[in-house]
């Protein structure tokens, strides 16, 4: 008999942001491991292709589907004055009321979930567990805040959850890079909050081990690693066909933390040192973040024409990209060795090597390791060696895709860690 687990979380398909994509694969494979999972999230009715379409009113009902594989509650989203500013004016005009509102709902969230624009989240999560009384409960963070539903539902009804953490909460430390001392107060008062619920949970997981390791010593809760993992059958259909100009990809969000300068010089010092060179640094999405987009451009001044930055693109689109390109970039967090993007797995599964500069001389690098996929270096000189190494395969006609049905690669996929997720649940107590 199938055990039922409700999973709370704020990103799911449709939404087309990358931590959808954690909760998705939960949501495929649960059944395989003798769990019905129900997720709870919140309505994504646009696609998110402008920071304002993440933050737009959907209409009041709830939504209720079944699948073969699971079932998904979407509760409505409704903008408050901070969104609705952002939606009428844009980016730039009242940006200080904005963070104003913004400072006040991180203030009062944890305290009055109602404030919240998704407060919807919190009510049905309650009002499901107890018409249903699911055997166990996962939230997927963030928002962290969300923690508190499984808190509440813990309290009234004793079921047992787990937190899981795509990314550090206030254990964090990339978190302070160009923050103010008001976010380290703030980190400091939510701290209080993360230990009062996390202590309630049966199990913490985490997307890297260094994470948990770090929420475990705040918390006390025992804690794992689980990694995004990636499904394989996304690239299905995607010919095996590379660009006719050698071609280096950049895909995801790029955060002033991650040194990208040392890729760029020595892609800067292969250009000047290679006559007639038939080669681009590709960043597909890269004009949806301004300020980034802004500091490629002065990276790359006077190398414009090797460079090519696109606003955002589909999902699918983005899959043909990393499969025709000859290296997928990949820059780690130098010396911060938990934090693992979701795109590595991704890069993975695509077939295309991967190269990560600089390496984080931590999980990143253990992944490539592991894997077998690529290759990591830490300066200028040594990435500039690996690059002359690529292109001599380019422009010899050499092609090159990894085996990403190895046992090696396959250990990474969605299918192995949600494996590890279900073992964690049949571990909990049960009710």
């Amino acid at each position: 008999m199938e055990k039922k687990v409700l999973i709370i979380a704020y990103y799911f398909p449709p939404c087309n942001l990358p931590a959808a994509q954690r909760a998705w694969g939960w949501a495929l494979y649960l059944k395989n491991f003798g769990w019905h999972p129900v997720i709870l999230t919140r309505r994504w009715d646009k696609p998110i292709n402008a920071l304002a379409d993440a933050y737009t009113s959907t209409p009041p009902e709830v939504q209720h589907e079944v699948n073969d594989t699971h079932e998904v509650i979407r509760v409505p989203y409704q903008a408050n004055l901070r969104d609705k500013l952002l939606m009428k004016y844009g980016e730039t005009r009242y940006a200080s009321p904005r963070k104003a509102l913004t400072l006040l709902e991180l203030l009062l969230q944890n305290f009055y979930p109602r404030i919240l624009p998704y407060h919807r989240l919190f009510t049905q999560a309650l009002q499901y567990a107890r018409a249903h009384r699911p055997h166990a409960c996962v939230v997927t963070g963030n928002p962290f805040v969300t923690f508190k539903a499984a808190y509440d539902i813990h309290r009234a009804l004793g079921v047992p959850w787990i937190a899981d953490y795509r990314d550090a909460w206030t254990t964090s430390e990339i978190n302070f890079i160009h923050r103010s001392g008001l976010y380290r107060a703030l980190n400091y008062f939510e701290k209080y909050f993360e230990k009062k619920w996390v202590r309630t949970a049966g199990r913490v997981t985490a997307s890297s081990l260094p994470i948990a390791q770090g929420i475990e010593k705040l918390t006390g809760t025992p804690a794992t690693a689980l990694y995004n993992g990636f499904i394989a059958s996304d690239f299905d259909g995607i010919p095996n066909q590379k660009y006719d100009v050698f071609t280096v990809t950049y895909v995801g969000t790029l955060y002033y933390g991650q040194k990208i300068e040392i890729f760029c010089e020595a892609f800067k010092k292969l250009i000047d040192e290679t006559p007639g060179i038939r080669a681009r640094l590709f960043l597909p999405g890269m004009m949806y973040f301004a300020e980034q987009h802004e500091r490629i451009k002065r990276i790359m001044q006077g190398y414009e024409q090797y460079v090519e930055c696109t606003p955002r693109m589909e999902r699918k689109t983005i899959l043909e990209i990393e499969k025709k390109s000859h290296l997928l970039l990949h820059v780690a967090w130098d010396e911060q060795r938990g934090i693992i993007a979701s795109k590595i797995y991704e890069y993975l599964a695509s077939g295309t090597p991967v190269l990560v500069t600089p390496t984080d001389r931590g999980s990143i690098e253990e992944i490539i390791r592991q894997s077998g996929c690529g290759d990591y270096t830490s300066g200028v000189e040594d990435t500039l060696a690996l690059l002359r190494r690529e292109y001599h395969r380019f422009a010899s006609g050499e092609v090159r895709y990894n085996d990403v049905n190895s046992p090696r690669v396959q250990q990474f996929s969605r299918h192995e860690q949600v494996k590890k997720l279900a073992e964690l649940l049949n571990s909990l107590p049960a009710l």
